[in-house]
């Protein structure tokens, strides 16, 4: 049976070469408290390193055990953090070929790929590895093997196949259901953002939460396939913050607060903890609610509360219902090759806010003059 949803190759698609070797890295935490990037594959800039180090959470004083991933300028760095278990106390702690000063690790994967599932997948036996034989040859072999010949065994570690792992499914992993539940009748204020192509910041102090809701949002623009937008997880350092101003449209999450009150590097901020979306005064004009909008968010929660419905048959819904609209702009549009105006617009006699918002989605899909 053909799937419900279809991923076609657009040209904002993110698919990427799956194949391909970027980058692989170790980093370690001494007892001293630094942190070092004690080997990679093949040698990556100085920015790139900083911010692979400064999302490793190395640096917190208790170190979570996380796989974590995120997206820095054309890069997708996935990262899994572990402890020294040589350190441990606890009767039965698995062996550890660390050096005794050597308090945690992190392996990095910089990729051009979104599959986060494959990569917490292979750095957990990559991190598994390092820590039994604290050879980086050893990693450089596992990179090399899932490369060429689409898989590595390390033994009684375990074994990582690349076929078990469909790209394609990394885009559904979050149910659109669950934010729309989530977020109630809000979630249309999010649909906005993405379909005018707006800068979407998103908080939550629980990092997997984080993740999780974050990787949902290009589900409701689902026709232009486009993840490249994501920054998952982003701290508020020089260089993250340049990153973000570079792309112009991102919807990036963060587990800082403090991001509450930059709405400069924001148009609508989405509170995971308390389930709010805060329009950013400066965005104000382009996210006043018209009947079009109220029917939207109450076919979405009338979806996400139907049992029946399935959250791929919700994508496709809220798929067709955004093609009708794109549909209907383009009738607006008339004979004029050029693009649509805000004159042409007003000239239908359409309510101010509703010009604004409609002149907004006409430009992100390329229809505006």
């Amino acid at each position: 049976t053909s799937p419900l949803v279809s991923f076609p190759r657009t040209r904002e698609s993110m698919t990427g070469q799956e194949g391909s070797v970027d980058a692989v890295l170790i980093l370690e935490k001494d007892t001293n408290g630094d942190v070092l990037t004690t080997w990679t594959y093949p040698g990556v800039d100085g920015d790139l390193e900083k911010v692979l180090t400064q999302r490793s959470n190395l640096a917190l004083e208790t170190i979570p055990v996380q796989f974590t991933y995120s997206k820095y300028k054309s890069h997708w760095l996935y990262t899994f953090t572990a402890v020294n278990p040589g350190l441990s106390a606890e009767e039965g702690a698995r062996p550890s070929a660390l050096n005794k000063r050597v308090v945690a690790i992190s392996i990095c994967l910089v990729k051009n790929v979104f599959n986060p599932e494959k990569y917490a997948a292979l750095l957990k036996l990559q991190a598994d590895v390092y820590i039994a034989s604290a050879d980086p040859i050893r990693i450089l072999k596992s990179t090399l093997s899932v490369f060429t010949r689409g898989g590595y065994d390390a033994g009684e570690l375990g074994k990582f196949v690349d076929g078990d792992y469909d790209p394609r499914r990394a885009f559904l992993v979050t149910p659109l259901k669950d934010l729309i539940k989530m977020m109630g009748e809000e979630v249309v204020l999010i649909w906005m953002a993405m379909i005018m192509k707006k800068r979407v910041v998103l908080f939550t102090d629980r990092l997997g939460l984080l993740l999780k809701v974050v990787r949902a949002l290009p589900l409701l623009v689902w026709h232009r396939q486009n993840w490249n937008v994501l920054r998952p997880y982003t701290t508020l350092s020089d260089l993250e913050e340049a990153d973000l101003k570079s792309a112009g449209i991102y919807c990036a999450g963060f587990t800082d607060p403090t991001v509450r009150s930059r709405d400069d590097l924001y148009d609508i901020f989405v509170d995971i903890n308390a389930r709010s979306v805060t329009v950013a005064d400066h965005a104000k004009d382009n996210f006043t609610l018209a009947p079009f909008h109220n029917d939207l968010a109450t076919f979405l929660q009338t979806s996400a509360e139907d049992a029946e419905m399935g959250d791929q048959a919700i994508i496709k819904a809220l798929a067709l219902k955004t093609k009708d609209f794109i549909g209907k702009l383009e009738t607006l549009r008339g004979d004029d090759e050029a693009g649509l105006t805000i004159e042409t617009l007003q000239q239908r006699r359409l309510p101010a806010n509703m010009i604004r918002f409609l002149y907004a989605v006409a430009s992100a899909e390329g229809m505006a003059k």
